[in-house]
């Protein structure tokens, strides 16, 4: 089970003081009531500051200038995903778990045994990904990293780091705080896919997911409501160096970068006994299925 305000109390003092070094009791009622926090300076801002450098040397070597917009929009899509695929690979990354990181990881989630996933760079360059349209919040490629599972506690979390600084309309990843709570008394797992499919029976969603919802913008400034759930829909942005921290379950989408900047983040991701427990049984699952004639 996540800790909240009461819950940290409970611990030994000496945790306390170093687990509240970074997290206040107000940052653990905002992950348990929103499901995500942001956390400034918690990733290395010179291991930002490099993994940036590294990223415009190789850009170079496409064309592409820094200050220089019309250097990648004016690449075509294609071009743009063969740069993306050939700058995936940057030292550094990893650098996402940091010890800091860590801690943070484990107040939240209360554990400390954890599957890491290898951190991965979201890149977004100005213009690309036209085929989300020129809202200003997206309709589709809503989803979630982990399913809705039984149970109290947060089974995966999410860390997205900020390697240079991303504004509003410059591609940060946009989130629906508050949508982790919505399946909490399922007695079942809860994928994205069916979660969407429950969700479309409330006007509120019906609204996002329409091709037809006019003053998109709206979404950003007016929160809803499904029961005692807030719904507000935030775009992350933040300064290098800068870090939030996102329940795997919340529903987020990949977002246009309108700003004249590429969007540079990396996602680490801890995924709990909890979420391994479920995946390893839907494995066994599946394979016991495909064996039976």
């Amino acid at each position: 089970m996540s800790l909240d305000a009461t819950q940290l109390q409970t611990l030994p003092s000496e945790n306390r003081l170093e687990l509240t070094n970074r997290l206040s009791r107000e940052d653990l009622g905002l992950f348990a009531r929103r499901g995500l926090i942001k956390v400034p300076s918690v990733f290395d801002h010179q291991k930002a500051e490099q993994i940036q450098e590294e990223l415009w040397r190789r850009f170079s070597n496409w064309g592409i200038e820094r200050g220089q917009p019309e250097t990648w929009e004016s690449m075509s899509e294609l071009s743009l995903r063969g740069l993306m695929k050939a700058t995936r690979k940057v030292a550094g990354l990893s650098s996402i778990y940091s010890t800091d990181v860590e801690r943070i990881a484990q107040t939240l989630t209360n554990e400390s045994d954890f599957d890491r996933a290898k951190a991965l760079l979201l890149l977004t360059f100005s213009h690309q990904h036209q085929y989300i349209g020129h809202e200003r919040v997206p309709r589709s490629m809503w989803h979630s990293d982990t399913p809705n599972l039984p149970g109290s506690g947060v089974s995966g979390v999410i860390v997205l780091g900020f390697i240079n600084k991303v504004e509003a309309k410059g591609g940060g990843t946009m989130v629906i705080a508050g949508s982790h709570r919505l399946f909490e008394s399922s007695s079942s797992a809860i994928s994205s896919k069916i979660a969407k499919r429950k969700l479309k029976r409330h006007p509120y969603f019906r609204n996002l997911f329409s091709k037809q919802a006019e003053n998109r913008s709206s979404f950003l400034e007016e929160p809803g409501y499904i029961g005692d759930v807030e719904l507000q829909i935030e775009e992350l942005t933040g300064e290098p160096g800068d870090a939030y921290f996102v329940n795997g379950s919340i529903l987020h989408t990949i977002c246009r970068n309108f700003n004249h900047e590429p969007r540079m983040m990396v996602r680490g991701f801890y995924g709990t006994k909890k979420l391994s427990s479920y995946y390893q049984d839907k494995y066994q699952i599946k394979q016991t299925s495909s064996t039976e004639y």
